[in-house]
């Protein structure tokens, strides 16, 4: 039976997708759940990781594939290879962290400012400034969702006064997010090497190698999880 040309690009963008996902869910797992303080100061890896990679290959999603939905579908495999593997405090914390800033920074990226620093002129200071506020915007409401959405899915109680307790912690450390996504989403945004067009690659070759590599992600997280 002979495979469609749609259907044959609809399957590359979800073997791209997976790919991404998986790569960023490895790293939430195997650094996400690291505890790091420089000079005693306590650096929140949720934090870095939202800022940094978060951003990062949720813009590379966007420029890759350029349709609304591909930036969440990312996050969403690297939210479920996170819950799989127990590193950390609380897994299910950052699983639920992951999927919602997904979805928030799809919501971001959509607007036009945005759209058109990707697309059309490109101006690192505007780059720049949408970096800090996705990072602040995408850690902020991810750990203030945990907070809510743990409990249900723990069965604990939630008392929302804990949670408004914590906005400052929370705030605090959305500075560190806010910061590299000042850096990270220029960096994503301007370098086109890290844009791939999937179209002009060669199917057996492309399939191959991004199966491969995603399999070698979800395979490390088997070693880690066992």
């Amino acid at each position: 039976m002979k495979v469609s040309r749609s259907a044959i690009d609809r399957a590359m963008v979800l073997a791209g997708i997976v790919l991404l996902g998986s790569i960023w869910g490895l790293l939430e797992c195997t650094l996400g759940g690291l505890k790091w303080s420089v000079s005693g100061l306590y650096i929140s890896m949720g934090a870095v990781m939202a800022g940094l990679f978060g951003l990062g290959f949720m813009i590379l999603a966007r420029r890759m594939f350029n349709f609304t939905g591909a930036v969440f579908l990312v996050a969403l495999v690297a939210s479920i290879m996170r819950y799989f593997a127990p590193i950390g405090s609380c897994v299910i914390c950052s699983a639920i962290a992951i999927a919602v800033e997904g979805m928030v920074f799809e919501m971001i990226v959509g607007r036009k400012v945005f759209m058109d620093n990707l697309w059309g002129r490109k101006d690192v200071r505007a780059l720049a400034s949408l970096g800090v506020i996705s990072g602040f915007t995408v850690f902020s409401i991810g750990y203030v969702t945990t907070q809510i959405l743990t409990p249900v899915f723990t069965g604990a109680t939630l008392v929302i006064m804990d949670v408004v307790n914590i906005l400052p912690l929370i705030a605090g450390r959305a500075f560190y997010a806010a910061l590299l996504g000042g850096i990270s989403v220029p960096v994503f945004a301007l370098y086109d090497n890290l844009h791939v067009e999937i179209q002009k690659i060669d199917r057996k070759v492309y399939f191959g190698t991004s199966t491969a590599v995603s399999a070698v992600c979800w395979i490390l997280v088997l070693f880690i999880l066992f």
